[in-house]
């Protein structure tokens, strides 16, 4: 399916009680919007669509399927009853909330487990985290003069929040609709992946480092300048839409609305409301429709859609800046918290595998952390067929990134990458864990060649590979989108 990647992310947004999945082809483009929310089904063919977070869309019956599921709310509501008095269900409970992107409801069912069992020791671990991830830090002055030296730009400013600093040139005042700013919207983002970041891995017993300093970040507002000081770096990161420099520790960002493929879905929409501006001057008998593409629509219609699309791109534009943030992110916080330290060169499979395990993919509705990601799944199948670079030995040592030929080969090599730590993250934790250790002991600053990279795997996971592979394999072909569990009623 074709589809065009606006779903609401609930790292951020609230969710109903109850929800409807809504397919809808967006006439003209071609393509497939899959939303989450609410919908009713009006007389004369019309369906009204409400948006947990931009209200409330209309849609042609004729564009739309619908599909009744279970929010992650209400599956979280019947899962926290059913562990009601036992606090080892109530930690597993937070897990799978965790796991979705609820913070909120992660501590709650953290907090009762306490009620249950004051001395719990997992529960009080968290808690204690939690106080620690609340302590204020100091001045942020040196951060401050460290991200001026890197972007020489005196008109960019400075916003902050408990774990960042942000040197920016987007605008202060939020945009239409919204309450916060590109700069206060993305500091609130970050805020949410450190955390989860660091809960993910205490939760599971992997007690990490926790930055005593704010985390640089800088946000370009137009992706040209991003594009020219990323190539000025290295020719490498021209196409990136997003990257942590590991040698200045800094994440850089640029607003997703200024990319070509933003423009084009603007210049769409602006079209469809400069008709809808000419619609409105005349009488239905003067001009009663108009053609877009293969369509013709009534004047009423074409101003319905065009209102549609202008918040649907808006919608794209806010879920492409997540899913980039929540991958830059995660290799920031790896390499803040000791998991895969700055000084180590670390293999491209291990720490992008670990990136894209945090990302939020673009195409589903309730993301968290081990979302399974459709185009990083859909990358790992093609490269499956081709036996010879599908193996683990191909992907520990990093010849499927040293010998990608072009960029879809990367991608094929990101799917890979994503494939096998997302199967081991969830079936091999404390190995995975024991061979990020090891990767962390090695001499900083020294590339790891494929015969010592092999020999760190073999100590953790052992030498003979076929039985890991298999199960890998196994793993792999089980996994099922959220949306196509959804939609299979589950």
């Amino acid at each position: 399916m074709n589809r065009l990647a606006l779903w609401t992310i609930v790292w951020l947004f609230p969710t109903f009680a109850t929800a409807d999945i809504v397919l809808y082809r967006v006439p003209g483009i071609s393509r497939v919007v899959v939303l989450e929310g609410k919908t009713t089904v009006n007389q004369g063919g019309s369906v009204t669509y409400t948006h947990p977070r931009f209200g409330k869309l209309y849609f042609d019956l004729q564009d739309t399927r619908i599909h009744a599921v279970p929010t992650t709310e209400a599956v979280f509501s019947r899962r926290f009853q059913a562990a009601q008095g036992n606090a080892d269900q109530l930690i597993e409970v937070a897990r799978w909330a965790l796991g979705r992107g609820q913070l909120d409801r992660f501590y709650q069912a953290v907090v009762k487990a306490l009620e249950v069992d004051p001395q719990h020791p997992e529960a009080n671990h968290i808690r204690d985290l939690k106080q620690r991830i609340n302590a204020p830090l100091g001045d942020w002055t040196q951060q401050e003069q460290e991200l001026r030296k890197v972007v020489r730009n005196p008109a960019m400013k400075i916003e902050t929040s408990p774990h960042f600093i942000m040197l920016h040139d987007t605008p202060d005042t939020p945009p239409p609709g919204q309450k916060m700013s590109r700069a206060q919207e993305r500091l609130r983002l970050l805020e949410q992946v450190y955390e989860s970041f660091l809960l993910r891995f205490y939760a599971s017993g992997v007690d990490l480092e926790i930055p005593q300093e704010r985390l640089k970040v800088v946000l370009f507002n137009e992706h040209r300048d991003f594009q020219h000081f990323a190539e000025s770096l290295s020719p490498s990161l021209q196409s990136a839409s997003g990257f942590w420099d590991s040698s200045t520790n800094i994440v850089f960002f640029f607003d997703h609305g200024t990319t070509e493929d933003f423009r084009l879905l603007q210049t769409i929409s602006d079209e469809l409301q400069k008709l809808k501006a000419e619609g409105a001057k005349l009488k239905q008998s003067e001009r009663p429709f108009y053609k877009l593409k293969d369509r013709v629509f009534a004047l009423k219609d074409l101003a319905r859609m065009a209102d549609t699309l202008a918040l649907l791109v808006q919608i794209d534009r806010e879920n492409n800046d997540i899913s980039v943030v929540t991958h830059e992110a995660a290799h920031q916080m790896a390499g803040n918290t000791g998991l895969l330290p700055r000084d180590i060169i670390i293999p491209t499979w291990a720490h992008e595998g670990l990136a894209t395990y945090f990302e939020a993919p673009k195409d589903a509705a309730w993301s968290g952390i081990g979302a399974v990601n459709e185009e990083r799944l859909d990358m790992y199948r093609e490269l499956e067929r081709g036996p010879s670079r599908a193996g683990i030995d191909f992907t520990i040592t990093d010849r499927i990134f040293d010998t990608a030929a072009n960029l879809e080969h990367t991608l094929h090599g990101y799917g890979q990458a994503w494939a096998l730590t997302h199967f081991l993250m969830e079936r091999h934790f404390d190995k995975l864990m024991a061979y990020y250790r090891r990767l962390g002991e090695m001499p900083p600053h020294v590339m790891l060649n494929p015969t010592v990279l092999t020999g760190l795997f073999d100590e953790t996971f052992g030498e003979d590979r076929a039985p890991l592979e298999l199960e890998w394999r196994n793993y792999m072909r089980s996994l099922r989108t959220d949306l196509e569990i959804a939609l299979e009623g589950k």
